[in-house]
């Protein structure tokens, strides 16, 4: 049995350009909108897969972040505590005011307060300064006792006490006494600071 397919013929002619059109417009289409369509399917899916995987880790670590969060409080407020004791910078000004403050609660009067050079150490640095006060003796100690209560560390060294001169008066009754003897102390004052 043969096939002949007359192409002249209409009736054969048309049913094939039809078929023909077709399966070029079927093979279009599944190039261009069909294959891009399905690649961006599998992409989509892999993203989900991997969002889903996310979403999982972060459901299984959600009780554990209440315990975080309360480890990160107490951190954050162990820093500051340490912060007071050793800043992260020199604070000149805090700590003339403070000063000032011990100062004037233990009746000393502070005379100089020069900045020295500071002295760079491996993780920190030590900020130096000259500071001369003058007052009574007890006051004096009064005064020390203050320093030594700081919440900032602070260290004396080169600290010199000597009689006031100029406030010494003596006693019109008995000749070796004197009466409102002043002191005058001066040291070298040094605080410390974190090293960036």
């Amino acid at each position: 049995m043969k096939i002949s397919l007359n192409l002249k013929n209409p009736k054969v002619r048309n049913p094939l350009i039809v078929i023909f059109i077709t399966a070029v417009i079927a093979l279009l289409w599944h190039q261009y909108f069909y294959t891009p369509s399905m690649e961006t399917l599998v992409s989509l899916q892999k993203k989900q897969k991997q969002k889903q995987d996310t979403l999982r880790t972060i459901l299984a670590l959600k009780p554990q972040l209440d315990v975080l969060r309360m480890e990160l409080a107490k951190s954050q407020v162990k820093l500051d505590s340490l912060k007071s004791i050793f800043p992260d910078h020199k604070e000149i000004p805090k700590l003339l005011r403070e000063i000032n403050a011990v100062a004037r609660a233990s009746g000393i009067t502070t005379t100089r307060f020069n900045p020295l050079p500071d002295v760079e150490k491996e993780y920190y640095v030590e900020n130096r300064y000259n500071v001369t006060i003058e007052g009574g003796y007890h006051e004096l100690a009064e005064f020390f006792a203050f320093l030594a209560n700081f919440t900032l560390i602070i260290n004396l060294t080169s600290v010199n006490i000597a009689a006031s001169s100029s406030n010494l008066v003596i006693a019109q009754d008995e000749p070796m006494e004197t009466t409102g003897i002043t002191v005058v102390s001066s040291f070298e004052m040094t605080t410390f600071s974190s090293k960036r």
